[in-house]
């Protein structure tokens, strides 16, 4: 199943690279699609494969490491609002060029809905290592991660 969504994301972020910046809608959504997929693998990453997923953050140097947790983070608090409190568009800034070179918007922060502290944290993380940044950027960073992630959590006799 990892290996199957591993793929998708991949897959995501090719239709994203190909996105025009002609068909708006078309572009968020591959934009939103592969933030989607890259949390899934994040996800999975973290649950069966946790070894591996640790030591490939060991193996970034610390400022890499941050930004790669941070723009996790911060695609987990998009994934999170997409459809419940947000729409697509909201995330995405569009500028003229290519789709692949448009920015995450400097969204506002999300109502609370569980009243604790740590609700404020994904959306500093987003604010911080997102907004502002090129989309495909944030996601080729995060997804290159998660790829070198599974390699290792695949390897024989790991």
């Amino acid at each position: 199943m990892l290996a199957w969504s591993v793929a998708a994301m991949s897959d995501a972020l090719r239709r994203l690279a190909g996105a025009s910046a002609a068909n708006v809608p078309q572009a968020v959504a591959a934009a939103c699609e592969a933030a989607w997929w890259v949390t899934v693998v994040d996800a999975a990453m973290t649950r069966h494969h946790p070894d591996a997923y640790g030591r490939a953050l060991t193996d970034l140097d610390p400022a890499a490491r941050r930004a790669v947790q941070g723009s996790l983070t911060g695609l987990r608090l998009i994934r999170g609002q997409l459809g419940y409190f947000a729409d697509p568009g909201d995330f995405i800034q569009p500028a003229p060029g290519p789709a692949s070179q448009w920015t995450w918007s400097a969204v506002s922060p999300p109502r609370p809905q569980r009243g604790s502290a740590r609700e404020a944290s994904p959306y500093r993380e987003y604010r911080a290592h997102l907004a502002g940044k090129p989309v495909a950027a944030a996601l080729g960073q995060a997804a290159g991660f998660l790829c070198r992630a599974y390699a290792s959590a695949t390897r024989p006799g790991e």
